[in-house]
C-alpha cells in the first residue's frame, strides 16, 4: 500500500514539485521486515521439521518381552496388546503399559502430566483417571 500511496502522490505532483518521500521509505522498510521475518520462520520451521524427524529415533529399538510363554528381545513397533515387558532402571517404556509387578519404579510422565518430578507406580489401581492412578505407564 505504501508503494501505491507513493506512485499516485508522484503520478498527480505537477512537473518539477517535489514528492515526499515517506511512504516509499516505509514501504521499503516493510518489505523488509516481511522478508526477514519470513526468512528466519522457515529456518525455525525447518528445525521443528527435523526435531520431530528425531523423535521418531527416539522410540526403543528393542525391548525385552514375554510372549506366549517365551521371553522374546522385540523391537518395540512388533508389541502387541498381551505382551508382557521387562523394564530396567533406565529404560524408556516402549508402549503405553499396566504395570503387574514393580520394585521401586518411576517414570517420566512430564511430557504428558507436566510434572516435574518422576511419579512412583506399582501394580495398586488408585484411580478411575489413568493419568492418576499408580498402574500404568505410558509410552516416553
Amino acid at each position: 500500500l505504501c508503494f501505491i500511496a507513493f506512485s499516485v502522490q508522484t503520478s498527480q505532483a505537477d512537473p518539477g514539485d517535489e514528492v515526499p518521500q515517506d511512504n516509499l521509505y516505509l514501504g521499503v522498510v516493510l518489505a523488509a521486515v516481511v522478508i526477514i521475518t519470513g526468512v528466519f520462520s522457515y529456518f525455525q520451521e525447518s528445525k521443528s521439521a527435523n526435531i520431530m524427524k528425531s523423535f521418531a529415533k527416539l522410540t526403543p529399538q528393542e525391548c525385552k518381552c514375554l510372549r506366549n510363554g517365551e521371553v522374546r528381545v522385540l523391537n518395540a513397533e512388533e508389541l502387541v496388546r498381551g505382551d508382557i515387558i521387562d523394564i530396567k532402571s533406565g529404560d524408556r517404556i516402549p508402549a503405553d503399559m499396566r504395570v503387574l509387578e514393580s520394585t521401586d519404579l518411576k517414570v517420566d510422565n512430564s511430557s504428558l502430566t507436566g510434572e516435574a518430578e518422576p511419579q512412583k507406580r506399582n501394580n495398586n489401581f488408585t484411580h478411575d483417571n489413568p493419568l492418576e492412578t499408580e498402574n500404568i505407564g505410558f509410552f516416553s
